[in-house]
């Protein structure tokens, strides 16, 4: 029901999702489907819930793969959403319609997202990272998805590489400056204000 309700969307916009709409879909009648969601609001409830879930099982599955040390949540976001252009596909597209029904439908109901990026978020505090330089991994790659997601710039794989490489570039010297040695004090405020393009160490 879930899938029919995302294929609607994709198909004919959020506008346009409605029970009866997505009851049709997925061949049911609207008495089947009120039985398990009762209300548009309800499902779309759950699309929200479903694309979180799924968001913090990915996040979370990439911070277990990568290696301990400085930045650790953000290298995983780069290794998981950075890696290759065609892990972008459709089906994620149609999945991300979920946030924008929940916020035409009720800007309320996306509460379950946002609970998935507070802990995202917690996460990459604790990275050992200066500050706002996992912030800006993660917002880099919102930005990316949400260019991607509404058509605002197409998303091939040598700017998936690049983008990466920009920040990489900078995790690797702000990983590297979270214990300065004795006679490098204060390099890690440095780091967090050097541009990606600065000359190397």
């Amino acid at each position: 029901m879930l899938d029919a309700a995302l294929r609607v969307v994709q198909r004919q916009g959020i506008a346009n999702l409605t029970l009866d709409a997505v009851a049709a879909e997925c061949g049911m009648s609207k008495g089947g489907l009120l039985h398990h969601f009762p209300s548009k609001d309800r499902l779309v409830e759950a699309l929200v819930v479903r694309s979180a879930e799924c968001w913090r099982s990915c996040y979370s599955e990439a911070y277990a793969q990568t290696p301990a040390g400085p930045g650790r949540m953000a290298r995983a976001l780069l290794s998981h959403c950075l890696s290759d252009a065609e892990c972008w596909t459709e089906q994620l597209r149609a999945s991300s319609s979920a946030v924008f029904a929940a916020l035409a439908q009720n800007p309320n109901l996306i509460e379950p997202m946002r609970a998935a990026y507070t802990e995202l978020y917690r996460r990459i505090e604790e990275d050992g990272l200066p500050p706002g330089v996992g912030e800006a991994v993660a917002a880099a790659i919102d930005g990316l998805w949400l260019e991607w997601v509404l058509g605002l710039a197409p998303l091939d794989q040598e700017r998936v590489a690049r983008v990466r490489r920009a920040l990489e570039d900078i995790l690797a010297r702000c990983g590297a400056s979270t214990a300065p040695p004795p006679d490098t004090p204060g390099r890690a405020d440095a780091c967090a204000a050097e541009p990606a393009g600065a000359g190397g160490e």
